[in-house]
């Protein structure tokens, strides 16, 4: 038998534990009394106290800025959420060129196009809907470097001119299928033409110092901001794209002919050599359902319902301000402690939750630090989302247990999207005082 304890304080945690030791005192018992024990739940075994109404307190807060440079992906793109209002995102990036001396200086080249290539990521390579954006390309006015770390908050400056060839229209994404150029299929990718006058100018450098090196051509040649610009997006319209620059189809190819007719053409490529990152603007006043707002005015609100949004958007403060009590409550081994967090599953079909999301305890200086039971691996932690059940589990056993022993100071939890500086997913979270399915610790304690 079990004892589940409900609606009790700790004093009667401990009376429950008495109890129980009393109903298992030493008896008569027959052969057969151990037949199906070896597939009983460990949880269900006799000697345990299953505890799940630890008070709580959940509140959303605006999220610190995150490292999105040198990462496995980029974002581009823009969406508003009816729930978290507008997500815009666009990304920086050099240029390199794909091989050293360009050259000879030719003044009879001529342009015919530049073309600049993101391919899209494989996984999950839109967030949102496959609505046309309007695209802008700059040049930008500063270095970047990779020995330097950019941070999503960190909107980069750029000459403000649209290198984006006139009349091109709005950029329809085709995440799946790749497009067809010279009889080839590539790679499905965004294709965006640029103004050719950049082209012109790049071919004046053929021959130069300029091309010698990429030393020599990041030092006249930035980079570019690529960014959507969407405005008066409605809400549940358009969306993030989220780009591989590490694939070698992202380039920017220059096609020209020499005045004998010669058609060539030339890469300038990002690669892994290439500093490149995601800058993010929220805007949550555009939300048309109420909510993040009103919580993040009002902590209380959380209560009922707290948010987390990847790159850098939001997180969700978790607190338990009697666990320590447990403590003197005589109930021996923590067996296992497990935080459930319930997703509210009234969300847009394409807004889907964060495929994880992990839990950070806080350093003596209020800093992010893994639980134990993150350090020990995901399969220990878990975190993982259930799409089915609609739910969070996170194993936080050797944190709680740290915090009965003393190891750990009950300073609570931050509970984070996964994936947070390659994605923009995000959650509506049950806060410990919802009237469906809420919050919940569960606490399993053996009495023995």
């Amino acid at each position: 038998m079990k004892t589940v304890i409900r609606d009790f304080p700790v004093r009667s945690a401990i009376a429950g534990a008495c109890l129980l030791g009393l109903l298992l005192a030493p008896g008569c018992k027959k052969p057969e009394d151990d037949l199906g024990l070896s597939v009983l739940d460990p949880a269900d075994t006799l000697g345990t106290v299953r505890i799940d109404t630890t008070r709580i307190l959940a509140w959303p807060r605006l999220d610190d800025s995150i490292r999105t440079s040198a990462l496995s992906t980029n974002e581009i793109g823009s969406y508003v959420d009816d729930r978290f209002g507008l997500v815009a995102t666009g990304t920086a990036t050099q240029l390199r060129l794909s091989l050293n001396n360009v050259g000879p200086a030719d003044p009879t080249l001529v342009c015919d196009s530049l073309i600049l290539a993101l391919a899209y990521f494989p996984t999950d390579p839109v967030y949102g809907d496959l609505d046309p954006q309007q695209i802008r390309v700059y040049r930008l006015a500063g270095d970047l470097s990779t020995d330097s770390i950019y941070y999503s908050n960190r909107q980069p400056a750029t000459d403000g001119i649209d290198l984006v060839q006139s009349g091109t229209g709005l950029f329809t994404p085709s995440p799946t299928v790749g497009p067809v150029i010279g009889g080839d299929t590539l790679d499905p990718q965004v294709r965006i033409p640029l103004d050719p006058a950049l082209g012109t100018e790049l071919l004046t450098q053929w021959g130069q110092a300029t091309m010698v090196d990429n030393t020599a051509f990041l030092a006249y040649f930035k980079g570019l901001y690529v960014v959507a610009d969407n405005t008066g997006q409605a809400p549940l319209q358009g969306g993030v794209w989220r780009l591989n620059l590490l694939d070698g189809s992202s380039k920017m190819t220059l096609y020209y002919h020499n005045g004998a007719g010669t058609s060539s053409a030339f890469d300038f490529v990002v690669g892994t050599s290439s500093a490149r990152y995601t800058a993010v603007r929220f805007e949550r006043s555009q939300a048309s359902v109420p909510g993040v707002a009103e919580a993040l005015a009002d902590s209380t609100l959380g209560q009922t319902a707290t948010y987390i949004q990847a790159l850098g958007g939001m997180r969700t403060e978790v607190r338990f301000p009697n666990l320590g009590n447990y403590a003197a409550a005589s109930l021996h081994a923590l067996a296992k402690a497990e935080l459930v967090v319930p997703v509210d599953g009234d969300f847009h079909a394409t807004y889907v939750p964060p495929g994880q999301i992990f839990a950070f305890r806080k350093s003596d200086t209020g800093s992010d630090l893994l639980v134990p039971d993150q350090i020990a691996g995901q399969g220990q932690v878990g975190g993982l989302y259930d799409a089915t059940n609609k739910e969070y589990r996170l194993n936080l056993t050797r944190w709680v247990q740290g915090v009965l022993n003393g190891t750990y100071a009950n300073t609570g939890l931050s509970l984070v999207a996964g994936s947070n500086g390659v994605s923009v997913n995000r959650a509506v979270l049950n806060g410990p005082q919802a009237t469906d399915r809420p919050m919940q610790l569960v606490l399993t304690f053996t009495t023995y």
